[in-house]
């Protein structure tokens, strides 16, 4: 009786833990290809089951040419069951052009009851709430284990769609198709599509299941399904109707020649975005929340996310701000960088000096507007995707000693700030910079050399390397190299710039540099070169004052424009202001009642997704409580509206703004030209190649 009662425990416990998901497996374009995961639900077969997976895991096209496929265990890869064909009509990847998140789904007939496994229920209900507890079924990527689970919970809910953070960061590459279960009944209630990194965990997006009960409904011919051939035509059809040939494609951009096609094989699951063929959008409103109340406010209810253009992943950033604090810094600008209603002057030193040593206000120095700058460009920044670092530059003249010449001995760049994610530290950072009297020479190859060691973590660097981000440097000077070998050895002081810059492109370090003021644009090829080899952007300022303004113009997130307006009133977002890496903030209008919220975005290269929230206003209504990462964001821009209300600016006002601005980027783009012209001039009186091979040797450690 023991034996026996042990006996029925044992298999009391294995039915328990069977896994309730697989990996379905066909043999194509010659090989074994694996992807996703499958689950099974009950269904009115002969085989009693059906399995559920995405559609976007498979080339359809390529599918309906299969007489089999396997579905295996993960870890084990034992045989679960086979399907010949499928038991609904195959719904549309979410990548393709006109396709939605809910209709990317596949329902697998099989040739017998699987073995093995446990069948999952499929919730009846749709409806899916804000703050619902779920788990989710998926295959580990190692581990003995044929299935894993992980837990979240909803913060976002909608009829086509709904996201999930997850309890703790996870790796879920290979998970799409997953089931996504109500915790509480542990019944399906969606399928995980994609997930993407958002701020200290990863965020879930989910496809409701609804329209997969749907088609277990309706099953073909009876519950005995269609070949996989069956659906060839159909498939080619919907391919042929997406192209921009046909004329019915939603997406007729011009495709990215420096982009591969989208290939699920390699990428794995993507977060659902608009295509334009391979550029993938990602476009997340962060406040306020779908759905929202909100109460009257003069400047209208804040509203902030994040977009861009990616191949994969969230993007994350690594930037190095690296700025020139030689002695040519202490220049004024011209212009009133400090606001304090004082515009500096050249400061001539003793009685008689022909020679300028300086501003007569310190805070509007060339040095100041490099600063404010870097400010500028630090509060727009998204802390939860993109970390920071200051290095400084300038350095001593070298000078003989025993016959030898030698540096001097300041350290001609030095890491102010090593990468950060906390601004504080930085804003201090850069109090610190301005709080030193410019010095030295220019030695624009240590300050690239620095960035690089800081970023990819070399010997000597303060900072700790993500393999996984992308690495740009911001470089700003107001001159021409003279280091390290001193005056009168032009040639071999832009040669290392160039070396330092190749060194920077090897290890896929994008520089965006700008030449400050007139000497920095008579002889720009350091500049510009340090651009071009890196595949960075070179910007010429004229007017050091400018500096600020020409700054924002900065983008590593791809994009082009973002829009928000208030569809209900017509009315564009105020104050709206798009930043380096993607983010966005602003303020908008809202009338009494529901109001519907628009936000769109475009890429470099003609991608394009648009996003709509509800939020009702009701003017004695409590706001929902703003993000921490989000305050002082909200903060800064609401400053800068009371002080726009109380200034009554007119519209004649903003429009001469807006021409000021627009004749600045003329300026610019006439300055860029004469750049690049004088650069090709000192190239060939310096006798450098623009496509010199030059050997870039080790990266020097301090």
């Amino acid at each position: 009786m023991a034996l026996v009662a042990a006996s029925l425990l044992v298999s009391i416990a294995a039915k328990a833990i069977q896994p309730a998901v697989a990996r379905p497996s066909f043999p194509l374009d010659g090989e074994i290809v694996s992807k996703g995961v499958v689950f099974f639900v009950p269904a009115t077969t002969e085989a009693g089951a059906a399995a559920i997976g995405t559609a976007h895991n498979f080339d359809l096209r390529k599918l309906t040419a299969m007489r089999r496929g396997d579905l295996l265990l993960g870890h084990s890869k034992r045989l679960v069951a086979r399907t010949s064909g499928f038991l609904a009509e195959p719904g549309r990847p979410f990548n393709a052009p006109g396709a939605s998140l809910a209709g990317d789904f596949v329902v697998y007939v099989l040739d017998r009851r699987p073995e093995g496994v446990r069948l999952l229920t499929i919730d009846p209900s749709d409806r899916v709430q804000t703050g619902t507890r779920v788990q989710i079924l998926g295959i580990p990527v190692t581990g003995p284990h044929d299935e894993d689970d992980l837990f979240g919970r909803v913060a976002e809910a909608s009829p086509e769609r709904f996201e999930v953070d997850m309890d703790v960061p996870s790796d879920l590459h290979g998970w799409g198709g997953a089931p996504v279960l109500n915790e509480a009944n542990g019944r399906v209630i969606g399928m995980l599509q994609a997930y993407f990194t958002k701020g200290s965990t990863s965020r879930v997006v989910v496809s409701p299941i609804r329209r997969v009960r749907a088609a277990l409904q309706k099953p073909l011919a009876d519950g005995k399904g269609q070949p996989f051939a069956k659906f060839s035509r159909k498939v080619e059809r919907e391919v042929a109707d997406a192209s921009p040939a046909s004329g019915r494609s939603t997406r007729q951009s011009p495709p990215r020649r420096d982009v591969p096609a989208y290939d699920p094989k390699v990428q794995g699951p993507l977060i659902p975005q608009e295509f334009t063929d391979g550029t993938q959008m990602h476009l997340d409103i962060e406040y306020p929340p779908d759905g929202a109340t909100v109460g009257n406010s003069a400047c209208g209810v804040f509203i902030a996310g994040r977009a861009m253009a990616l191949h994969g992943e969230m993007r994350e950033f690594d930037v190095v701000l690296v700025i020139d604090t030689s002695h040519s810094t202490i220049e004024p600008t011209g212009a009133d960088i400090n606001g304090n209603g004082v515009i500096g002057k050249p400061y001539f030193g003793r009685i008689g000096s022909i020679f300028s040593s300086g501003s007569t206000d310190s805070g509007d120095s060339i040095l100041a507007a490099e600063v404010a700058a870097a400010r500028q460009l630090l509060r727009g920044l998204d802390p939860r995707s993109t970390r920071v670092s200051i290095v400084t530059f300038a350095g001593d003249p070298p000078h003989a000693q025993n016959g030898l010449f030698s540096r001097g001995p300041r350290r001609p760049a030095v890491t102010v700030e090593p990468l950060t994610d906390n601004y504080q530290r930085l804003e201090r950072a850069l109090d610190s910079v301005l709080a030193r009297d410019p010095e030295g020479n220019t030695h624009m190859a240590a300050g690239i050399d620095q960035a690089t060691i800081e970023l990819l973590g070399l010997r000597g660097a303060l900072s700790k390397p993500n393999p996984k981000s992308e690495k740009i440097v911001l470089f700003f000077t107001d001159g021409q190299p003279t280091l390290p070998y001193g005056a009168g050895f032009e040639a071999d002081n832009v040669r290392a710039v160039l070396r330092a810059a190749t060194r920077a492109s090897r290890a896929k370090i994008r520089i965006h540099s700008f030449a400050i003021g007139p000497d920095a644009l008579d002889g720009p090829v350091a500049t510009v070169e340090m651009a071009h080899r890196t595949d960075g952007f070179f910007t010429p300022v004229r007017h050091p004052g400018d500096l600020v303004d020409v700054v924002e113009e900065v983008s590593f997130a791809d994009l082009s424009e973002i829009r928000a307006h208030n569809v209900t009133t017509d009315e564009p977002a105020e104050h709206f202001r798009e930043t380096a890496d993607g983010s966005w903030s602003g303020f908008i209008r809202l009338e009494e009642g529901r109001n519907e919220i628009e936000l769109s975005a475009t890429s470099t290269d003609g991608g394009h997704m648009t996003r709509t929230i509800q939020v009702s206003m009701v003017p004695d209504a409590t706001d929902p409580p703003v993000p921490t990462e989000l305050v002082v964001q909200r903060n800064r821009l609401l400053e800068q509206c009371l002080r726009s209300i109380k200034q009554v600016r007119i519209a004649a006002e903003r429009d001469r703004a807006e021409q000021v601005r627009k004749d600045l980027l003329v300026e610019i783009e006439r300055e860029r030209a004469a750049a690049r012209t004088r650069a090709a001039e000192q190239r060939k009186r310096l006798e450098i190649g623009i496509d010199e091979e030059l050997d870039p040797g080790p990266i020097p450690t301090p």
